[in-house]
């Protein structure tokens, strides 16, 4: 018994020696084990000569400017590799930036990029950025910069915005501005135009007593009127003011507003929609409002077709109306169409014209 177990151990002794003189296979999912990339999916170096982009100076800062002007900028482009640089895009990132540029570089030689930027639309601290595009490998984009400080060194105050919120016809408004100089310095305004709508302009130097304190240089004051017969409508123009001051010589005040009438009619006409020409169709209705201090009168509301009508009522006496707008029951179909005429005493608006319209199915 005790041969056979020492037979027993020799013959595990001599399995396991020889199983690990065996090389130990890496596992098929080791962490250990390194992938292998295939030919397509290894990256290709650059072969042959490359360019290479440098620009000299990558940010210009062309410090304090006065607003409007345009700031004109220009990069210089070096190759510093051994192959031809091709700039294929100089992309601005705003409409306000014009670029130009060399398409193509040769090896040791300089190009440019030359940018613009209106400041005209600009107030403050600016930057804008121009991207460029090219074929160097390591670099295929660059990111330039134009920045600014824009400055109006002609003011407008308190704001170079006028608005007459709601004029009346027939009562004139009056808006005014100060033009003051940023620097201290001292102009003249020349003139004074506006781009259209019926304003009357005027400017003059302000007196001593009639300045803004604290500010230096010179100090005029522009004043914009509507008159009492200005057309009813909208606003919407721009004044331009010349000046002798070499920084500013154009000066633009933008003016918003309405004129509106008197005597006002809501709505501004009536449309009865899609109806059914067999049944009685209900009115629509128009308010007719008067300024306070008059008195309005209605002499006359009639319809150029008969198959509208119309009944007036007073809401406030001289100052407020109802007139109700109806069709009659039966009409042909087809579109209707109509004039309702209001005849009133306001000299300003003696006769006013409401169109009226319906579809009969």
């Amino acid at each position: 018994m005790r041969c056979y177990i020492l037979s027993t151990i020799a013959v595990v002794l001599v399995t396991t020696a020889a199983w690990a003189q065996q090389p130990v296979q890496p596992a098929q999912n080791s962490p250990t084990q390194a992938p292998v990339a295939s030919k397509q999916q290894a990256a290709k170096a650059p072969e042959g000569p490359q360019p290479v982009i440098e620009i000299v100076e990558k940010i210009k800062d062309f410090g304090t400017v006065p607003k409007g002007d345009k700031i004109h900028a220009t990069f210089e482009v070096r190759n510093t590799g051994k192959a031809p640089l091709e700039i294929s895009q100089v992309r601005p990132t705003c409409g306000c930036t014009v670029a130009n540029f060399d398409k193509i570089v040769a090896p040791g030689t300089s190009g440019k990029i030359m940018a613009e930027v209106d400041t005209t639309g600009f107030s403050g601290p600016i930057s804008k950025a121009v991207l460029v595009f090219c074929n160097d490998p390591a670099t295929p984009q660059v990111n330039l910069v134009i920045k600014a400080e824009v400055r109006a060194f002609v003011e407008v105050l308190p704001r170079p915005l006028i608005i007459f919120r709601s004029v009346l016809q027939g009562e004139p408004a009056v808006e005014k501005v100060t033009l003051v100089s940023a620097d201290g310095s001292d102009f003249k305004v020349e003139s004074a135009t506006a781009s259209g709508g019926p304003y009357q302009l005027a400017y003059r130097l302000l007196p001593e007593k009639e300045r803004i304190a604290d500010r230096k240089g010179s100090q005029w004051e522009v004043t914009v009127s509507v008159p009492a017969n200005a057309p009813e409508g909208m606003l919407n123009h721009k004044i331009l003011i010349k000046t002798t001051s070499p920084k500013a010589p154009e000066v633009t005040i933008n003016v918003t507003g309405a004129v509106r009438p008197v005597v006002q009619v809501i709505p501004g006409e009536v449309n009865f929609g899609a109806v059914d020409g067999g049944a009685l169709v209900g009115r629509n209705v128009l308010i007719i409002n008067n300024r306070q201090g008059t008195e309005l009168q209605l002499t006359d509301v009639k319809s150029d077709n008969p198959n509208f009508t119309t009944e007036v009522t007073p809401l406030q006496a001289g100052q407020r109306f109802q007139v109700a707008v109806s069709m009659k029951a039966g009409v042909p179909k087809g579109a209707q169409k109509a004039t309702v005429t209001i005849t009133t005493n306001d000299p300003l608006r003696k006769s006013i014209e409401i169109p009226v319209q319906a579809i009969v199915q």
